[in-house]
């Protein structure tokens, strides 16, 4: 299956759950929801901004999966345009309209704590780690670890950005939406919880958004890229990710839609365009509104073609699946 076959299922996938999620909204807004928050976005309204000039902000995330802190940088005077309409469409809209000119810069430092524990664990304990083994192509903690090619890395974001806000609640840092461009590196690789040498960089244009109110929280992301190696045996790649995620106190824990999670990425060689990578996840929440915490647990495989891997890292022998099973709190 080609990229173009991948993008168009994307794409699908994309405007499905999107528009699923916003219609709803749409729905309870006057027709002219997207005009008043372009409106909003230019400025033009004097209830979207504040009346100060844009600061720099700090920020972090502690999650046993990613855990990061960034600082926020203007690059202009201008102050954030605080959005508080439900239509994402008209937000990006605007953000699209205006990313050849980024007028934030955001530092990110993250590191993934599960994955430096599965490498961690598999170095200096691996009697311990072997007592995890289900047969000869299943260990459990490894499935627990798995989906993150780096133990750390470090992060620099050109772009624009909104804050979410919700008329009642308190104004949070966490509540975004981006669009830009983001380079990434890092000096490890990990490979089955087996750290490899190696300087890496990621280049990619992203879409992202958090929105995180009091009984609901929404995320997303859709991203497209290049990692680059200087170790040679591993190869260099092109991908597309997406990500959806979704926790709602007051939505019917059955539903498809709403507290619920899925992650995709497909990766391609740089020299010849096929697939080498797929990574699929879904996952489901149960939402405990008395303690204000979701219950997660994700599911998913990777494929990886033998090809990722080149010289001494390629082994024939090794499984081309891997599962993956990350049970998680979310508040």
């Amino acid at each position: 299956m080609n990229a173009t076959i991948f993008a168009f299922i994307l794409y699908s996938i994309i405007f499905f759950f999107g528009t699923d999620s916003f219609a709803e909204e749409s729905t309870k807004q006057p027709t002219d929801e997207a005009a008043t928050t372009t409106a909003k976005l230019n400025n033009s309204s004097a209830e979207d901004t504040t009346s100060k000039s844009a600061e720099w902000e700090k920020g972090w995330e502690l999650d046993p999966y990613y855990s990061n802190i960034s600082l926020t940088i203007p690059l202009t005077d201008d102050p954030v345009p605080e959005v508080s309409g439900k239509n994402e469409f008209a937000i990006y809209n605007q953000l699209f309209q205006n990313s050849l000119f980024p007028r934030f810069v955001l530092l990110e430092a993250a590191v993934f704590p599960m994955p430096l524990l599965g490498v961690g664990t598999k170095k200096y304990t691996p009697e311990f780690y072997d007592a995890f083994s289900l047969g000869d192509d299943l260990n459990l903690l490894e499935a627990v670890t798995a989906g993150f090619q780096e133990p750390y890395a470090f992060s620099l974001f050109f772009g624009n950005l909104v804050d979410f806000v919700k008329e009642g609640e308190e104004k949070i840092y966490a509540n975004k939406g981006y669009m830009g461009y983001m380079f990434s590196y890092s000096n490890q690789h990990i490979k089955r919880n087996i750290l490899i040498p190696d300087h890496n960089l990621e280049s990619e244009w992203k879409l992202k958004g958090d929105r995180i109110f009091t009984h609901d929280k929404l995320s997303w992301s859709f991203r497209v890229g290049t990692k680059l190696h200087e170790n040679r045996d591993i190869s260099d790649t092109f991908y597309i990710g997406f990500r959806r995620s979704s926790l709602d106190f007051n939505a019917d824990v059955l539903s498809l839609f709403y507290n619920s999670s899925m992650d995709f990425r497909w990766d391609f060689s740089m020299k010849s365009g096929r697939p080498l990578r797929q990574e699929y996840t879904i996952g489901k929440k149960i939402p405990i509104a008395k303690w204000h915490v979701g219950l997660k647990l994700d599911v998913g495989f990777i494929w990886e073609h033998p090809d990722i891997y080149n010289g001494t890292l390629r082994d024939a022998s090794e499984s081309n699946l891997s599962a993956i099973i990350r049970p998680n709190i979310e508040f």
